[in-house]
């Protein structure tokens, strides 16, 4: 029984699915997804071309797929496409991971260097400014006024 099922699982793998439009919004949301970790400055024939080499099908699928365009794939594709979008959302989160570290170091440098030396929201003077401290300190409501 399981041989079966493992058979037919195979044979309709490699048959051909037409997409609804879920699926097609769906393909279209993960290729935009895995098209996004080929880095920024690439043109759309580069593009469609690294996406048709991940996902292993002709650059005139990976096109239609890319714009959303309803068109007939294999569930083995679709599956090629998930497991893409799974390691590339991983990639995009240690991306997004380090972007945020570098942030807080940042934030937190100039915390230390200027801290409260804003004093509604201007600068007296750049020698002073870690010295000179606010006689109240700045908020939207009281920085609006005029």
């Amino acid at each position: 029984m399981k041989k079966i099922l493992e058979n037919r699982s195979a044979i309709l793998e490699k048959r051909p699915m037409h997409m609804t439009d879920s699926v097609t919004h769906d393909a279209q949301t993960m290729a935009r997804t895995i098209v996004k970790t080929f880095g920024a400055g690439l043109g759309v024939k580069e593009i469609i071309h690294r996406l048709a080499s991940v996902l292993k099908i002709s650059d005139r699928q990976a096109k239609s797929i890319y714009y959303g365009e309803p068109i007939t794939i294999t569930a083995e594709v679709f599956l090629r496409m998930l497991a893409a979008y799974h390691r590339n959302l991983g990639r995009l989160q240690e991306k997004a991971e380090q972007e945020a570290a570098i942030y807080r170091a940042l934030n937190d440098e100039w915390e230390e260097k200027w801290g409260t030396s804003f004093c509604g929201g201007e600068l007296s003077s750049f020698e002073n400014a870690l010295a000179e401290q606010c006689a109240e300190p700045f908020t939207i409501g009281n920085g609006l006024t005029g």
